[in-house]
Parts: structure tokens; C-alpha cells; sequence
């Protein structure tokens, strides 16, 4: 890895560096494909590249993945795309939910990625974490270098102070959590905690690559 985490400077930067380079190598002993951008641009160039060969993809519930742009540059290639936030019918959303399982690529960000070497994820439909573990012929998990936490118990802390309670306001959800800002451990219907996939190892089956951004992605 020749380039630094974007927008960070002197001793921090280091840091940082030696802590994406740590887990990289931790993810690679766990079975991982893992890939390196310094930036969004990058990422998209890369991810375009490992798409070679591929004839449609499915796209995660994933502001990381987006932000990139490789959702529209895939289009654009003539892959057929499932992207179910473009989908406003629920009906035709949940046939492309399950469109993106069976997709020959499968694009997702990841709540945590520990530096010692696993995928932490929580969610309320589960498509996400499915298409992560068995279906899709290639998964490439994007991670934005905000993503990394020392282990999985910081993984699983950092979707309920951080990831769960932003995601559940900016859906406008009826939540605790959407007013307080941490989690509660609510059982109120609209609750999108509801299933924890811890990826320990690759799944035997998958191939799966964890790309980190040099920047900061996603929530």
C-alpha cells in the first residue's frame, strides 16, 4: 500500500496506515481477497475491473458502495443492476432483493471490519448479510478506513452507537434510537437491528474481496 488515508496528516496518518495494513493482512489469513484504494475514484476504477466477466449485480442497502459511483458505471456497461433503492413498488422491491443473491456480482459495504480479521453486520431485512454469505459467484465488500475497529466486540458497539442509531434517523424511523442517538435495544416494529452476521472466516463457497477506502465512507 504506497498511499495514505485521505485527509489525515503526520503521526495520525501513520496510524492509520499501519492500521488498514494490519488488518488487511488479518483478513487475508482469514481467507479474504482484500484490495486497497486510496479513494472513492480508485474504488470505482477497481471495482470496475474485478467486474470483468460479470452480466448482472446486485447492490446492497450500501451508501459506501454508492458514493463511489460504480453503481451507475455498471449500468451504464450494460449489466443488469438490482438496486432496490431505486425500487419504490414493495413488491417489485422484494423480487430485487432476491435478484441480488443469485446476481454474478454482489457489491455491499460492511458495518465493521475488525483488524483482527472479520466482517461484523446488522440489519433488519437481511439480503444484505445473505448475498454477503452464499449466492452470488463474486461479493466485494467495500469499507470506507472509518469502518475499521480493533475486534468484534468494537464491531458490534460501534453499529449501536454509530451506524444503527444514524441509519434508523436518516430512514425516519419511529425508534429510540432515531432520537437518542444510541441504542436502546427496542422491540418497536420499525427496529433495523434484527439480524448479526459475523463473517470469521471467507464462507467456503463465496469468493469474496474486502476493498478499504483511504477516506471516509458510509455511516
Amino acid at each position: 500500500m504506497t498511499a495514505g488515508v485521505i485527509g489525515i496528516k503526520g503521526e495520525a496518518k501513520k496510524q492509520m496506515d499501519d492500521k488498514v495494513k494490519k488488518t488487511l493482512k488479518a483478513l487475508e489469513k482469514h481467507g479474504f481477497k482484500t484490495a486497497y484504494a486510496k479513494d472513492r475514484k480508485e474504488a470505482c476504477k477497481k471495482i470496475l475491473e474485478m467486474s470483468e466477466g460479470c452480466a448482472s449485480v446486485g447492490v446492497g442497502g450500501t451508501a459506501t458502495v454508492r458514493s463511489t459511483g460504480v453503481v451507475e458505471a455498471l449500468g451504464e456497461r450494460g449489466l443488469d443492476v438490482f438496486d432496490h433503492w431505486v425500487v419504490k413498488n414493495p413488491v417489485d422491491q422484494l423480487a430485487v432483493r432476491k435478484s441480488q443473491m443469485t446476481a454474478d456480482l454482489f457489491l455491499t459495504g460492511s458495518n465493521a471490519v475488525t483488524m483482527t480479521g472479520e466482517l461484523v453486520n446488522m440489519e433488519g431485512v437481511g439480503n444484505r448479510t445473505n448475498g454477503m454469505t452464499f449466492g452470488p459467484k463474486k461479493v466485494i465488500v467495500v469499507a470506507g478506513a472509518n469502518k475499521i475497529v480493533p475486534d468484534i466486540q468494537a464491531g458490534l458497539e460501534r453499529i449501536e452507537k454509530i451506524a444503527g442509531p444514524k441509519r434508523a434517523a436518516e430512514l425516519k424511523m419511529r425508534t429510540p434510537c432515531a432520537k437518542s442517538g444510541e441504542c436502546s435495544d427496542c422491540n418497536v416494529e420499525e427496529r433495523i437491528c434484527r439480524i448479526t452476521v459475523i463473517h470469521n472466516r471467507r464462507p467456503l463457497l463465496t469468493d469474496v474481496t474486502v476493498m478499504i477506502v483511504g477516506e471516509e465512507l458510509g455511516l
